[in-house]
C-alpha cells in the first residue's frame, strides 16, 4: 500500500486490461452478442465438450434469427426477464414449443455475455416455460411407405430419388441430414457405412445388406441425372448436388401431394410424412420384430432415449411369466 511505484504499475495494468476487455466485447448490441456466440462455437476445438454438432448449430441459427428479430436493436444490458416472459407469451398460441427452445438458446447466449463481462446476472434464468401438449407421435405404416415408393417410380426423376431416400432412412434407421448427405463411397460390399451426424466423436455403423436394402440402394444409384451431374451423393438432386432443406421440402411436397391424390382415388388411408418420420418407423419395426440390435442401429446407448423418442408402438406384447 505504501509502494508508489507498485501502485502506479498495478493501476496501469488495470487500465490496460479494462481497455482490452472493452475492445474484445462484441459490437452491435444483442445481435453482436449472438454473432459472437456462433463465432465462439465455430472456434472451439472438436474435442471440447461444449462444441455443438453442425446440425444443432444450423437449427440454433434459425432459432437465433427469431430472437434477433425481437431484440436485435437492444443493448445486451437492456434485455430483461420481462422481455423473456413477453416473448414466451407471444409464442404461446401458435408456437409454444419453438418459443421455449428459442428462449433456452437465448439464456445460453446471455450466459456467454456474463463471461464477456457485459452483464453480471442472466435475466433469462429460471423463466417459466410455455406448457405444451404432447403431440401423438407419427408412425408411418408399411402401406404409406409402399405408396410413396410406388408414386416415386411412377413419376421418376427427383421424386423417385426422394421416395428411395425415405425408404432408405426407414431401412437404415437414419436421420434426415445423414440420408441427404450420404455419399456413394459409403456403399461397400458388406453394406452401407453411416456416420452419426449428432455425435462429436462421429461413430460409424455398418448397416448390412438385406435383399430389400440392396435393391433400394442400387435403384437409387441408377436414377438418371443430368448429363453433367456428378455422382458423389447417393441421394443428390438431378444436378448431383446434395439437397438443401428448401429443395428437399419442395420435392417431398410434390411426392406427398401425388400420394394423397392416389390414396383418395383408391379409397385408402394416407397421411403425409417426412424424412424425420422414417427413423422412428425403422426403430419401431425392429423392436416389434424382436431385434436386439436396435440401439446399435441408432448409435444410441440409452434405453430411455429409445423408449422416449423412437418407440411408436401403439400396443406391445409379452410372453407370460410361467
Amino acid at each position: 500500500m505504501d509502494d508508489e511505484n507498485q501502485i502506479r504499475k498495478l493501476r496501469r495494468q488495470a487500465i490496460e486490461e479494462s481497455a482490452r476487455i472493452v475492445e474484445d466485447a462484441p459490437e452491435g448490441g444483442f445481435k453482436g452478442l449472438v454473432d459472437d456466440w456462433f463465432a465462439m462455437q465455430a472456434d472451439l476445438p472438436a474435442t471440447d465438450g461444449s462444441k455443438r454438432a453442425s446440425t444443432t448449430i444450423a437449427e440454433n441459427r434459425r432459432e437465433a434469427d427469431s430472437l434477433v428479430k425481437a431484440w436485435g436493436h437492444f443493448e445486451v444490458s437492456e434485455i430483461t426477464a420481462k422481455m423473456g416472459l413477453d416473448y414466451l407469451k407471444a409464442c404461446k398460441k401458435s408456437r409454444p414449443h419453438k418459443g421455449n427452445k428459442e428462449i433456452s438458446l437465448g439464456r445460453l447466449i446471455m450466459q456467454h455475455a456474463i463471461g464477456l463481462g457485459l452483464i453480471e446476472t442472466n435475466p433469462l434464468n429460471d423463466l417459466e416455460r410455455n406448457k405444451t401438449v404432447p403431440v401423438k407421435k407419427r408412425y408411418v405404416t408399411d402401406a404409406e411407405m409402399a405408396l410413396a415408393v410406388e408414386m416415386g417410380r411412377k413419376f421418376g426423376g427427383a421424386r423417385l430419388i426422394v421416395a428411395l431416400a425415405l425408404k432408405t432412412a426407414w431401412l437404415c434407421v437414419r436421420r434426415s441430414f445423414e440420408v441427404r448427405q450420404i455419399q456413394r463411397e459409403a456403399v461397400t460390399p458388406a453394406g452401407i457405412i453411416w456416420t452419426d451426424s449428432k455425435s462429436k466423436t462421429k461413430p460409424t455403423i455398418l448397416i448390412e445388406w438385406s435383399p430389400e436394402l440392396s435393391a433400394t440402394i442400387y435403384e437409387a444409384m441408377e436414377v438418371k441425372r443430368n448429363k453433367d451431374a456428378g455422382t458423389l451423393y447417393l441421394f443428390g438432386n438431378l444436378r448431383g448436388e446434395p439437397y438443401t432443406k428448401g429443395g428437399w421440402k419442395a420435392m417431398l411436397d410434390d411426392l406427398m401431394r401425388e400420394c394423397v391424390k392416389e390414396a383418395a382415388k383408391r379409397g385408402i388411408p394416407f397421411r403425409k410424412f417426412s424424412l424425420q418420420d422414417c427413423r422412428p418407423k425403422g426403430a419401431t419395426d425392429k423392436q416389434q420384430r424382436g431385434d436386439t440390435d436396435t440401439k446399435d442401429a441408432l448409435l444410441h446407448s440409452s434405453d430411455a432415449m429409445l423408449a422416449r423418442h423412437y418407440d411408436r408402438r401403439d400396443s406391445k406384447k409379452a410372453t407370460p411369466a410361467g
